[in-house]
């Protein structure tokens, strides 16, 4: 067959549901198959031990299923709690034409595969974005696509920062030009400098409208290493590496007011937040003066990184970023954080510089285009 697809899906806990992964891609073999696209399967099971070694003999809880005939077991055993390591073992072992990471607690709709492969071809994209199913069952409508359904995204005009992972299909070609890896020996935010590369340096970008999705569950357990709360200089070490990697620094200033933007945003405001709001951790340890310092300089280095500016950035999340960074206690937090909540539309929609209200990366453009892009049902099924 003249092109293949190979289906990545790292195992960390043999309890989880990670057949029902693997069988969600075994079942779209044939319709592959039919357009001359060769199937792979790769497991990789991370971190084992014993029973890593009991399916590498076929003694493991896949064993005697016909259904997992042609399944690659792979091992990684590096030690550390992040998926990192075995995406990278499956990247330094595939000579698949595109990969597709998989979660092992997540799975791949019908017909899925096929789809995204035929959305490749008139472009030769180099990175086809899946359609992303939440828990819930709704398709996430990022990232902030133009109502027009471009046959090919621009990173800038589609928000494409404000998708954080790669689900989809990856060209092998494209991730070797970009030197694309996982960053390892971090517990969280392995993927988001490398996820960035792909959509700013990689190649044409896709979007699949209307194809089956990937389709995420709430069946991870509570040992997901996302699902803990560590201080800020832990959570953040994804973006010290951000800030220092070189295509970013090279970067043109629109490109990394974008990225600025969404990182504060969504994960600078998100976990201010989470600290303000979280129980069962004592007061000292969810804010203290450390705590205040990380943010004080993160978040000011966020700013240097953008050219010194936000100028899209709500009133409200502005306000709540210098309350933090001069917040004593965590008590100085959450009145910071509820005066936030309690900001009211002109809080939300009116930017730190009012000029900017109308600019690309506004919350108001933003919330004027969603409603464009439901008329047009760029993330609705076909």
């Amino acid at each position: 067959m003249s092109q293949s697809i190979e289906v990545v899906i790292p195992v960390h806990d043999v309890e989880r549901p990670f057949k029902r992964a693997v069988s969600s891609a075994l079942a779209q073999r044939a319709e592959l198959s039919r357009l001359g696209v060769e199937l792979r399967v790769t497991v990789v099971l991370h971190n084992l031990g014993a029973a890593a070694a009991e399916v590498s003999t076929g003694a493991g809880p896949a064993a005697g299923d016909a259904e997992f005939d042609g399944v690659t077991w792979l091992t990684c055993d590096d030690g550390v709690r992040s998926p990192a390591g075995p995406r990278n073992r499956a990247l330094d072992a595939t000579t698949a034409t595109f990969l597709s990471f998989l979660d092992s607690d997540d799975h791949l709709e019908p017909g899925s595969l096929a789809a995204w492969w035929k959305a490749a071809q008139p472009n030769s994209a180099s990175v086809v974005i899946a359609p992303l199913r939440t828990p819930e069952g709704t398709i996430l409508p990022a990232p902030r696509i133009r109502p027009s359904k471009p046959a090919v995204l621009d990173p800038l005009k589609d928000g494409l920062a404000y998708r954080s992972v790669p689900y989809g299909l990856l060209r092998r070609s494209a991730l070797t030009d970009v030197g694309f890896r996982y960053a390892e020996g971090l517990r969280t935010g392995e993927d988001i400098e490398a996820t960035l590369k792909l959509w700013f340096r990689s190649g044409p970008v896709c979007y699949p409208y209307g194809a089956p999705a990937y389709h995420q569950t709430d069946d991870s357990g509570a040992g997901r290493v996302t699902s803990s709360l560590s201080s800020l200089a832990d959570e953040f070490r994804w973006l010290e590496r951000l800030l220092a990697s070189e295509w970013l620094q090279q970067a043109t200033l629109a490109e990394r007011r974008a990225v600025a933007l969404k990182v504060l945003r969504v994960h600078g405001i998100g976990a201010l937040l989470r600290r303000a709001g979280a129980s069962g951790v004592p007061d000292n340890a969810l804010w203290n003066e450390a705590e205040r310092a990380y943010w004080a300089d993160i978040s000011s280095r966020l700013y240097a990184f953008a050219g010194g500016q936000l100028p899209e950035l709500s009133r409200r999340d502005a306000e709540l970023t210098r309350a933090a960074a001069a917040a004593a206690d965590v008590q100085s937090l959450r009145t910071a954080v509820e005066r936030h909540r309690t900001a009211g539309r002109l809080g939300d929609l009116v930017p730190a510089r009012p000029a900017a209200i109308l600019s690309r990366d506004s919350v108001l453009r933003h919330y004027l285009m969603e409603r464009q892009r439901a008329r047009a049902g760029v993330f609705s099924p076909s």
